[in-house]
């Protein structure tokens, strides 16, 4: 049986992808369980998520890891509001932050919040524990 080089390299180039991918995944969670995301508030009055100099929309961390929402640019108070499973013990709903910390302990899965400043909208970003 002879098989091509073409497909010989493609077959080599997909191990090294799904190797790659699942080395990304582990180093995800072996980045010292320390997550930060920042809120911030927006030109039209919402929170604006910031996490690692990018946006804070979805954040994978692993069991055990501790987030902190931490307000920067503003004095006001903001809330985080898990909407359907909530991924640390205690109240799904947490208000009047300036900072917040939480160990998470949960399966794994993808946890919807909402986070903003009262009285005005929030964003709908969410949790990915691995």
């Amino acid at each position: 049986m002879r098989v091509s080089k073409g497909l010989a390299a493609a077959t080599l180039a997909f191990a090294a992808l799904m190797w790659s991918g699942t080395e990304a995944v582990a180093q995800e969670c072996n980045r010292g369980g320390k997550h930060t995301i920042q809120v911030r508030p927006a030109e039209d009055g919402s929170a604006e998520l910031r996490y690692r100099d990018g946006p804070g929309d979805s954040v994978t961390v692993c069991r055990g890891d501790t987030v902190t929402w931490v307000l920067v640019g503003s004095d006001r108070t903001f809330f985080v509001d898990f909407l359907a499973g909530v991924p640390f013990d205690g109240a799904a709903r947490r208000g009047y932050n300036s900072r917040l910390t939480v160990t998470i302990d949960a399966a794994r899965g993808s946890y919807s919040y909402d986070v903003g400043f009262d009285g005005d909208p929030g964003v709908d970003p969410i949790i990915i524990v691995e």
